[in-house]
């Protein structure tokens, strides 16, 4: 369905460009990514990673262990130097997004729409990024809406619409029924071969398949489907899809959007919508200044960072991590993109990149004396519990001390030490699994897969992530969420085997080949 352009008397949108103004560029030019790759300087031999049947004392084992040599941050400094004139764009930016909001809130909230129209609307605000300015009205609209589903979809047979409709309902905890797919199937019970020339039906239902839950099998034959054929049209020469719908399945097809970071998707989004025919010129003026907005405060956020990490100065200090502070901004832009989270971001940010010099050390640095005095440090939370540390120990501890130190500090006046004090005991719990690890790496354990994966689901950190993301958010029950979180749930158990199965496939093929022989599966993590 295409979309209806309105005329509002408005300045030309194309005019408003989708990237901040400012007198430096936001990419450091002189460092590639290609080069971003670690290097390993074993002291004598990279015996530390293969599975040998030789066997080693836990000496030998230790004065082979390689020191890493991570490639020096790809952006240093570098956003120190960005000048943002936060008096002048910040609120003209303001401004014009105070102007823009109730011409695009007055087109969601029209009279004249039907349901359909409605819900079509609500899923472009979604994949632009700009369905947070309306929650409460988005809301009331499937409330209502979903009260007469049927009657809506009630021969309704365009494959975008329902695939559109199942998508909106589902984000917004109103369960549509996949039975409703159940129309484009044919007598042998596939999905009919003609919807394969409906390519924008072919593309949203391949992005809500992605959302299938376990039970609902048809949402698996539908993302085999799409993919297949979409596949198949990407990597044609006779395609009839338009170059920018093209271009739009090609990135669907390499990171689904519910695979992505939500602001990500939502950049790509405006790009491709900007060159559809009819496209709605407001909607479209807000995306690009909402995008604008928020890049502004990722740029402001990682200035923070980049100052706050300069004076911690432990790059230096501790050379052997992995000075990755943009990467660990990255991450904390997964929870939460929307401006009014900045503060949560620094947060997710700062815990990150401690926790990584932490991990750091364990896996690639410590002795294994060294280690189970760290942790016995960290499990009493204090530093003088031994008087055995080496410096470069205390620097680490009193580091990640003080970090925490500082979070509590700022949480306390907003009522959430509550939180803080949950963040201290997953830190607590995932360095014991880091000592089993590094336990097992220097005395030459190989574990069976079993017995790795009760530790190694814990290294993986997805509970820890979920608790340091709590403490930026504003209104939520803190006791229920962590309650919750403790109780080990399904989805948290599934993400965390996912990743870190993912990871070590990822680490195995990087740092464990050698000379043929089988790697380890306790291979260093490589973060990014």
């Amino acid at each position: 369905m295409e979309a209806i352009r309105i005329g509002f008397g408005l300045p030309n949108v194309h005019s408003v460009p989708l990237c901040l103004t400012t007198t430096r560029c936001l990419f450091p030019r002189q460092r590639l990514l290609h080069s971003h790759t670690p290097s390993w300087k074993p002291a004598k031999q990279q015996d530390f990673f293969v599975a040998s049947s030789s066997k080693k004392s836990s000496d030998d084992l230790e004065s082979s262990l390689p020191t890493p040599h991570f490639s020096p941050s790809l952006w240093g400094d570098h956003f120190l130097s960005v000048s943002l004139n936060r008096a002048v764009e910040f609120d003209e930016l303001e401004r014009e997004i105070e102007t823009t909001k109730p011409l695009a809130r007055d087109k969601l909230m029209s009279s004249e729409s039907s349901d359909k129209e409605k819900i079509r609307l609500i899923h472009l605000l979604v994949s632009m990024g700009i369905s947070y300015h309306f929650d409460k009205e988005i809301q009331d609209i499937l409330k209502h809406s979903f009260t007469k589903l049927d009657d809506i979809i009630v021969g309704e047979d365009d494959l975008e619409t329902i695939s559109i409709m199942f998508e909106v309902f589902k984000l917004y905890g109103h369960k549509m029924s996949c039975d409703a797919f159940d129309r484009f199937r044919g007598n042998d019970g596939r999905f009919k071969e003609s919807l394969v020339r409906d390519f924008r039906g072919m593309l949203q239902l391949f992005e809500v398949a992605h959302l299938g839950t376990p039970c609902e099998v048809i949402m698996d034959e539908a993302l085999s489907f799409t993919r297949n054929h979409l596949e198949s049209l990407t990597s044609g020469n006779a395609s009839t899809a338009s170059p920018h719908l093209l271009k739009h399945i090609q990135n669907s097809l390499y990171i689904p959007r519910y695979c992505n970071i939500e602001v990500l998707v939502a950049r790509e989004y405006i790009s491709y919508y900007e060159q559809e025919e009819g496209h709605d010129e407001i909607l479209l003026k807000f995306a690009k200044l909402n995008f604008n907005f928020c890049q502004f405060h990722y740029v402001q956020e990682l200035k923070t960072l980049t100052k706050w990490w300069r004076d911690l100065d432990l790059a230096s200090k501790l050379p052997y991590i992995r000075d990755r502070l943009v990467e660990s901004h990255l991450v904390a832009l997964g929870p939460y993109f929307e401006p009014h989270y900045s503060l949560g971001r620094i947060i997710v940010a700062k815990i990150n990149m401690i926790m990584v010099v932490v991990d750091d050390t364990y896996d690639a640095y410590a002795t294994l004396p060294q280690v189970k005095a760290l942790t016995e440090c960290l499990q009493r939370w204090s530093i003088e519990v031994s008087d055995k540390l080496p410096d470069y120990l205390r620097i680490v501890l009193g580091s990640l001390f003080d970090v925490m130190g500082e979070i509590e500090r700022e949480m306390r006046p907003l009522g959430r030490l509550y939180r803080v004090k949950q963040v201290v005991e997953k830190i607590k719990i995932i360095t014991k699994a880091y000592q089993e690890i590094a336990k097992w790496a220097r005395t030459g354990h190989v574990s069976t897969f079993d017995e790795y994966m009760k530790v190694g689901v814990l290294t993986a950190g997805m509970a820890d992530y979920a608790a340091y993301c709590f403490i930026g958010m504003e209104d939520i029950n803190e006791k229920e969420a962590f309650e919750w979180l403790n109780s080990n749930p399904l989805i948290i158990k599934h993400l965390t085997a996912m990743f870190r199965l993912a990871n070590d496939v990822g680490t195995y093929e990087v740092h464990c080949i050698s000379k043929g022989s089988l790697g380890s599966f306790l291979s260093i993590s490589h973060f990014f």
